[in-house]
């Protein structure tokens, strides 16, 4: 039975409680289908919707868009509606809008408006500057931004992988994101660790692992793996002259030049 899962109810009024278990059901299910559909935003009174509806006139479709201040949510379920309001050459104009209407096709949220009441109708009273509600800023506004990544740098990529906890699959994002020397990493800042962690959900990989110093120390392998043998050679060699080859130089600097001849 399709009721068998359904609370017993109390003595009294039981097919009024079952009916509207079954009302409550049935607008979850429709409200479910319907958001596969179309993706409802998260919004409320205060922010700035763009709502795009859909106009028929004869023959045609199109599209129409209609932007203005959300001033209250009210019902619930597959009933709720939300009320935006806009100025129209100087005049309010208000429109009512079911949440799951099938003539609404996209509703995109411009800005998040500050407020603490949940219906805004005082805002029909105001005009100008009173009537502006202030934007809500969030604490991680500048890291919720969409992080592009480094700049790639010219030459061959390093062996990342040298560097401990760094996988095949790891490297190949980090390419991805630019990320390709050493040096990069070891010159990465606390704000470039944490977007880097975020995005690539490191769950604070780079700060345990410590792959600053890792890359540091391979760059300094790199670097002294880097120096040809000649010049080494001719270091050395240049060590063990003897004293006396170099006499003969620092003399010859040392001999006074001639005289200048005095004009007639």
């Amino acid at each position: 039975m399709a009721f068998a899962s359904w609370p017993i109810a109390k003595a009294g009024a039981p097919e009024r409680f079952i009916a509207m278990n079954i009302i409550e059901q049935i607008e979850k299910e429709q409200a479910a289908a319907l958001a596969k559909k179309r993706k409802v935003p998260e919004f409320g009174p205060g922010d700035t919707l763009r709502v795009n509806v859909k106009v028929v006139e004869g023959d045609r479709a199109r599209v129409q868009a209609y932007e203005g201040v959300c001033i209250g949510r009210s019902g619930g379920g597959i009933n709720e509606n939300f009320t935006v309001r806009k100025i129209s050459y100087g005049e309010g104009v208000e429109r009512v809008f079911p949440v799951h209407s099938p003539l609404i096709d996209s509703i995109e949220v411009v800005r998040r408006g500050r407020v603490r009441r949940a219906k805004l109708y005082y805002l029909r009273g105001r005009r100008g500057k009173a009537a502006r509600i202030p934007e809500r800023q969030t604490a991680r506004g500048k890291q919720s931004e969409a992080f592009k990544g480094f700049k790639r740098p010219s030459g061959q990529p390093d062996d990342l992988k040298l560097i401990a906890g760094i996988t095949p699959e790891l490297e190949a994002k980090l390419n991805k994101l630019g990320l390709i020397k050493f040096e990069q990493i070891a010159n990465l800042s606390d704000d470039e660790i944490a977007k880097l962690d975020e995005t690539l959900k490191l769950n604070g990989q780079i700060e345990n692992d410590d792959w600053t110093a890792k890359a540091v120390a391979l760059m300094a392998e790199t670097t002294a793996d880097e120096v040809p043998a000649g010049e080494e050679e001719d270091e050395e060699a240049a060590a063990e002259a003897p004293a006396e080859a170099k006499a003969p130089k620092a003399a010859k600097a040392k001999e006074p030049k001639p005289a200048k001849k005095g004009k007639k």
